[in-house]
């Protein structure tokens, strides 16, 4: 059933502060999506990530509609969701901002199978095509179709929490 046309999404329901707030109380990891852009490679930080099916292999990563990198990986086809690890807050900060090429100053990676930027030292990675593009809202749903997949079990990861970082420890249930 669809319920879009019963709703004027331009009218806010909840009131925007408090809906910030209530998604910050949910941890997030902390995920870099890197691409090639004329040659060059472009990433930023995204924490809108995750799984969508194991068969087919697909997750689904949320870029703001005015992200360059989204317009970057609409044109290459491919991308790198690279899941930083716990010691890895410097590269998050990094490419949350909008510092270009320079964000690759000095990181650590290889070029993937799919020709997307790697990176080093992470608690995992996955090399994907982009199987489809869907608009939510102010942002595109990106569902990236796994081709690779590269696991460092022994490094935990970096997750967003309240508007930070924290260090999540790994523990064996």
């Amino acid at each position: 059933m669809d319920h879009s046309a019963s709703f004027d999404h331009s009218i806010p329901v909840v009131d925007p502060e408090k809906y910030r707030s209530a998604l910050g109380s949910f941890a997030t990891g902390v995920t870099v999506l890197t691409t090639i852009a004329n040659e060059k490679p472009v990433g930023t930080t995204v924490s809108a990530f995750s799984a969508l099916s194991l068969v087919p292999p697909l997750v689904l990563v949320s870029l703001g509609l005015k992200s360059e990198t989204l317009a970057h990986i609409k044109r290459a086809g491919f991308f790198c969701v690279n899941i930083l690890s716990a010691d890895q807050t410097d590269l998050a900060k990094r490419f949350a901002t909008s510092a270009g090429a320079s964000k690759f100053d000095g990181v650590d990676f290889v070029t993937g199978d799919n020709g997307a930027p790697r990176f080093q030292n992470t608690s995992a990675s996955l090399e994907c095509d982009l199987d489809d593009c869907i608009r939510g809202g102010d942002h595109d749903i990106l569902i990236g179709y796994v081709r690779a997949v590269n696991v460092s079990p022994e490094r935990s990861p970096l997750v967003y929490y309240r508007g930070g970082f924290v260090n999540a420890v790994s523990e064996t249930a």
